[in-house]
């Protein structure tokens, strides 16, 4: 059988990534971003020049008489040696290669993980103990989109006050009978990447025509209750009850605990930035579930940063913590760091407490509908309650 013209290894080092490939013959041409950076017939390169957590495209051609017989197409990023504490993702080395007879997914281990289960379009393909999977029946001619997805104690966490917080949530789940002992003390991790067809990627580089650039990016993240009425878990509060939205996911809905939205417009060079916040009112209701009060919280618990990046690439970095007005209760807390490229790259990560229902969308100009980038369901309102395990995310596209 002919060997495969497929990358053999990558070696990630501090401002160092060094690859090597099949040699299969011919002369060899490495691209990075589109920008030719080798041309010889040593089969591998290494490239030092780096910015810690940004992703990098490079397309690796095979050319024999003159012509491109093979390609080969990966993204990367460089080593970080300081890692974001609260959200481990955010700074997490994750490959993605593709070429003919595969596409395949690497990433940096997380410590105390045990098994990675992968999906493709939604649907479950393996769970590996090892971090990285190969897929050699992949669809050729359509977007893709795999997703990681693993958990570990959050007594496993780097974070320092860890095992105390693990103790807690774990008590949590002993006296609290709604909620479960196991997902109160487990955190969640899960990484997404969409690629686009494979077959408009593995041609050569002279005949890429880059899309249209991207002049505006929505991003949308809504936090809600799903159920109508919801269960105040102090049980020694008046207020015994809730009112929540009654809806399902919807990117379009009005219904909400709180609203963001940011539109990112390369156009406006000195405020690249529109930001919107919002915060629904709070009812609540007494053991008759009438209402006995409701008022709204404030929205100064929601900022955000602008992150220093390229001309070609606008980055931000989102906190929020807004709590209930109607009594003394944890806020509702997360985190997101996005960065948004004109060529319609991007890379979002985030980390959120279980409760309650998230949502986060996405839109660029050229798309008529919103693209989710995360869901999660809320597992009951004593989640809120900072000692349990959050649910960490990630999603970037090629």
């Amino acid at each position: 059988m002919p060997q495969r013209f497929e990358i053999k290894s990558v070696t990630h080092e501090p401002n160092r990534i060094m690859f090597e490939w099949n040699d299969t013959g011919g002369m060899y041409h490495v691209y990075k971003d589109g920008n030719h950076i080798y041309e010889g017939t040593s089969a591998d390169f290494q490239d030092t020049d780096l910015t810690p957590n940004k992703l990098y495209n490079y397309t690796i051609e095979r050319h024999a008489e003159d012509v491109v017989k093979d390609v080969i197409v990966m993204q990367t990023s460089a080593l970080s040696i300081e890692k974001n504490l609260e959200n481990s993702l955010q700074s997490l080395v994750f490959t993605t290669i593709i070429a003919k007879s595969q596409i395949a997914l690497s990433w940096e281990c997380l410590k105390d993980v045990e098994m990675y289960t992968i999906y493709r379009d939604g649907e479950e393909l393996a769970q590996v103990e090892a971090n990285r999977f190969i897929d050699r029946d992949f669809p050729t001619h359509a977007p893709v989109t795999y997703a990681i997805y693993c958990e570990r104690s959050i007594a496993e966490s780097e974070e320092t006050f860890n095992n105390a917080r693990s103790l807690v949530a774990k008590v949590l789940g002993v006296f609290y009978p709604k909620t479960s002992q196991k997902k109160s003390s487990v955190e969640g991790y899960t990484m997404m990447k969409t690629i686009q067809a494979p077959s408009k990627l593995l041609i050569p580089v002279s005949d890429y025509r880059n899309p249209d650039s991207i002049n505006s990016w929505r991003f949308l993240y809504k936090t809600f209750l799903e159920d109508e009425v919801l269960e105040n878990p102090n049980v020694l509060s008046p207020n015994r009850y809730f009112e929540g939205d009654n809806r399902k996911f919807d990117p379009e809905s009005r219904d909400f605990r709180t609203f963001v939205e940011v539109e990112v417009d390369y156009r406006n060079t000195n405020n690249p930035l529109k930001f919107t916040k919002e915060v629904g009112e709070s009812v609540a209701l007494g053991l008759d579930k009438k209402v006995r009060e409701r008022q709204t919280a404030s929205d100064e618990g929601i900022q955000i940063e602008r992150l220093e990046h390229g001309s070609d690439e606008v980055g931000f970095n989102l906190k929020h913590a807004v709590g209930n007005p109607l009594t003394t209760a944890p806020d509702i807390n997360y985190e997101v760091q996005a960065v948004f490229r004109k060529n319609g790259v991007f890379d979002i990560s985030g980390f959120h407490d279980q409760s309650p229902d998230h949502e986060v969308y996405l839109r660029s100009d050229k798309a008529s509908e919103w693209v989710p980038v995360h869901q999660s369901r809320s597992e009951g309102l004593a989640y809120m309650a900072g000692v349990t395990a959050y649910q960490y995310w990630r999603y970037s596209n090629m």
